[in-house]
C-alpha cells in the first residue's frame, strides 16, 4: 500500500504493526468468562468512543433450506426461521475512530480496536440450538476452540429478562428496607435479660463438635465489648440451619444470618435486627450487581444503540437477524414489525457488500464479492493516479493486551499463498477488516466528490447552522444507509428504514450470455444506463433498472441488438414461461 502506518503506541492497548507480505494474524486471545472482567471496561471504553462499529458472527449454521427466494417476505421468513434455530458462537466488533492530533482535513488517521469474544447460553439456562455439520468442521478448519467456547463462552440477558430479575430483587429490596424501617421503629432502648434455655441436645459426631465450638464464639462475642457483626465460616447447609434453631432458642437477645461473600458460606450473628437487615441489603445489592455481568455480551450492542452509533456489516442481513433474535427477542412474525424493532436499536446501518455493488461511485471499479478480496482490492484501489483518487489514510490497529490483530498488506515480493496466513472467519479480524473496507468506500467517494474527511459526521442526523459544512452519513449515502443486501432473492436488497422495492417489473432475466463474462461485459450491454445485477448462475442473472423508464430502455436496448447472445425475460414473461413449463 501506499498508505503510510506511522504509528505511535496508546495508552491502554499495546499496538501491533502491520508486517510484509500478506499475512493475517489470528487473535491470540478471544474474550471469555476467564478474562472479561479485566477487560470489559476497556471494551465499552473504546466503544463509547467509535465513531462506527463493524460487526460480525460466527454461527453453528446458516440455513434450514438453501433455495433462492421471490419477494423480501418469503426471504425474511426463510432466514428468521434460521436464525431461531442456530445460535452464534463467536461475536466480533471493532470500534473504528478518527484521530484528531494524527488527522487533518483532507486525511484521516484512524484508530480501529477490533476484539472478538466467545458467547455461549447462561449455565442455568435451558437453551436448545441445532448445530451444521458442514459449518462446524469449517470453524475447526479455521481455528475455532470448542471447549473454550462452552466452558467460558460469555453469556447474556435479554432486555425482557433482565428486566424481570431486576424487578424481582428490587422486590426483595423494597421488602427487606420495610422491615428494617418497622425493625428501627419498635427497637427497644436496652435489651432486656431473658431467661437462660436448656441447651438443644445433639447427638455426638461432627454436628456436636460444630455446633459446641459455635456457641462457645457466640458466648466470647457476647461478652466482649465488640459491635462487628460475628462470622463463622459454614459450609455445611445442615449445620447454619441448626445453629440458627440453636440461637433463636439459647441466645434470643441476638439475631442470626445465613450470608455468601466471595462464594464462601458464612453463618452471621448481629446485636441488632437492623443489622440484619443491612446484610441482606448488601446481598441483595450483590445480587443487582450481578446482573449486569449476567448481560454479558448485549452491554457492549446496548452501548451503541445509547449512543446511536452507525453499526456496519458485509453482507450482513443474517449476522443483523441473529444478532436481534439472540440478544433482544423473538424475531417477529412481519417483516415490517422487525424493522420497526430493528430501527429503535440501530437507527443507521451500512452493509459494504452492497455499497460495493450499488453505489454510482464503486461500482465501476468491480470490486471481488468476498470480505477478504474486497478489503485487498479496496487498499490496492486507494494507490491509484487518478486526478480525483481517494482521500490520504493511515491506519492504526489498537490490540487489548495479548491479542495480535495485524492490519493486511500487499504480498512482498518472493511469497508464495503458502507464506500467507489468512485470517478471515475469525469474527474479530473479519470485523477488522470490514471497518477498513468502509473507510476505503468513504476515502474513494470522499475523493470522488471532493469533500474532506473533516465535513464527514458519523452522529445522527441533525438540524445545522447554514455555515456548517458538516454532512452526516445519511446525507453523504442517502441510498445506501439502512439497505442490506440479500443473498439468492429478488428484490436482492432489503431496506430497513423504508418500504423495499417489491415491484418487479423493473427486473429482467438475462440468461445464456457465454459464461466467461464479467460484471463489467454485463454492464456495457446496457450502457448508458446504470443497473443493478444479481446472479443466478455463470450465465444467468437479474437485471434490475432504477425506475420505469430505465425499464422500458432495457427492452428497447434488446430489441435494437441484431444477433444477442442472451436472452431476456421480463418477470411476466419469465412466470409464465415457468407456468407453461409446469403445464
Amino acid at each position: 500500500w501506499s498508505s503510510a502506518y506511522p504509528f505511535s503506541a496508546p495508552l491502554r492497548w499495546p499496538v501491533r504493526w502491520a508486517t510484509p507480505g500478506m499475512r493475517r494474524a489470528v487473535a491470540r486471545l478471544t474474550l471469555s468468562q476467564q478474562n472479561w472482567k479485566q477487560v470489559n471496561k476497556q471494551v465499552l471504553e473504546e466503544v463509547r468512543r467509535a465513531e462506527f462499529v463493524a460487526f460480525d458472527l460466527e454461527l453453528t449454521g446458516l440455513h434450514v433450506k438453501n433455495e433462492r427466494f421471490i419477494g423480501v417476505e418469503r426471504c425474511y421468513s426463510a432466514h428468521r426461521e434460521g436464525a431461531r434455530t442456530f445460535l452464534p458462537v463467536q461475536v466480533g466488533l471493532c470500534a473504528a475512530r478518527r484521530d484528531p492530533a494524527k488527522s487533518t482535513g483532507t486525511s484521516a488517521h484512524w484508530i480501529l480496536s477490533p476484539v472478538s469474544l466467545y458467547v455461549f447460553p447462561q449455565k442455568a439456562a435451558e437453551h436448545h440450538f441445532s448445530v451444521s455439520a458442514a459449518t462446524m468442521v469449517f470453524l475447526d478448519e479455521n481455528g475455532f476452540n470448542f471447549n473454550n467456547w462452552v466452558r467460558y463462552g460469555l453469556g447474556w440477558l435479554r432486555p425482557s429478562d433482565e428486566e424481570e430479575k431486576r424487578r424481582s430483587v428490587q422486590q426483595r429490596i423494597d421488602e427487606v428496607q420495610r422491615l428494617k424501617r418497622a425493625a428501627t421503629a419498635t427497637a427497644p432502648s436496652a435489651a432486656a435479660p431473658s431467661e437462660e434455655q436448656p441447651a438443644l441436645e445433639i447427638p455426638e459426631g461432627a454436628d456436636r463438635a460444630v455446633v459446641d465450638a459455635c456457641r462457645q464464639q457466640v458466648r466470647e462475642w457476647l461478652e466482649s465489648p465488640s459491635n462487628t457483626p460475628l462470622e463463622i465460616p459454614m459450609e455445611n447447609a445442615f449445620q447454619r440451619l441448626l445453629m440458627h434453631t440453636i440461637i433463636a432458642q439459647e441466645f434470643p437477645s441476638v439475631y442470626s444470618h445465613s450470608s455468601r461473600r466471595d462464594g464462601e458460606r458464612f453463618l452471621c450473628v448481629y446485636k441488632s435486627q437492623a443489622e440484619v437487615y443491612e446484610e441482606q441489603l448488601r446481598t441483595l445489592q450483590s445480587e443487582m450487581e450481578a446482573i449486569d455481568e449476567e448481560v454479558g455480551v448485549r452491554s457492549l450492542t446496548d452501548e451503541i444503540t445509547k449512543n446511536q452509533t452507525p453499526l456496519v456489516g458485509h453482507n450482513c442481513f443474517y449476522d443483523f437477524l441473529h444478532l436481534y433474535q439472540t440478544f433482544y427477542a423473538d424475531l417477529p412474525e412481519s417483516i415490517q414489525d422487525f424493522k420497526a424493532s430493528w430501527l429503535q436499536l440501530f437507527p443507521q446501518t451500512l452493509d459494504t457488500k452492497f455499497l460495493a455493488e450499488a453505489h454510482e461511485l464503486l461500482v465501476g471499479l468491480q470490486p471481488p464479492a468476498n470480505l477478504k478480496g474486497l478489503c485487498d482490492f479496496m487498499a490496492q484501489a486507494a494507490t491509484t493516479e487518478d486526478s480525483q483518487k481517494p482521500l490520504p489514510l493511515t491506519f492504526e490497529v489498537n490490540n487489548l493486551e495479548g491479542v495480535d490483530y495485524r492490519l493486511p498488506t500487499r504480498p512482498a515480493q518472493g511469497t508464495t499463498s503458502e507464506d500467507e496466513m489468512d485470517s478471515s472467519h475469525e469474527a474479530g479480524y473479519d470485523a477488522l477488516m470490514t471497518s477498513m473496507v468502509l473507510i476505503h468506500q468513504l476515502s474513494h467517494i470522499l475523493g470522488k466528490k471532493r469533500i474532506p474527511w473533516s465535513q464527514l459526521d458519523f452522529g445522527p442526523l441533525r438540524k445545522r447552522p447554514a455555515n456548517d459544512a458538516r454532512r452526516s452519513l445519511t446525507e453523504m449515502l442517502p441510498l445506501s444507509v439502512n439497505r442490506i443486501r440479500l443473498v439468492k432473492a429478488q428484490p436482492n436488497v432489503i431496506n430497513l428504514s423504508g418500504r423495499d422495492e417489491a415491484d418487479m417489473s423493473r427486473h429482467f432475466l438475462m440468461s445464456g450470455y457465454p459464461p466467461s463474462w464479467k460484471k463489467w461485459d454485463l454492464m456495457k450491454v446496457w450502457s448508458p444506463l446504470w443497473v443493478g445485477l444479481s446472479y443466478i448462475d455463470d450465465s444467468s442473472c437479474w437485471v434490475i433498472a432504477r425506475n420505469e423508464a430505465d425499464a422500458i430502455s432495457i427492452q428497447k436496448i434488446y430489441k435494437m441488438i441484431e444477433e444477442p447472445s442472451f436472452k431476456l425475460q421480463s418477470y411476466e414473461e419469465h412466470k409464465a414461461a415457468q407456468a407453461a413449463e409446469v403445464g
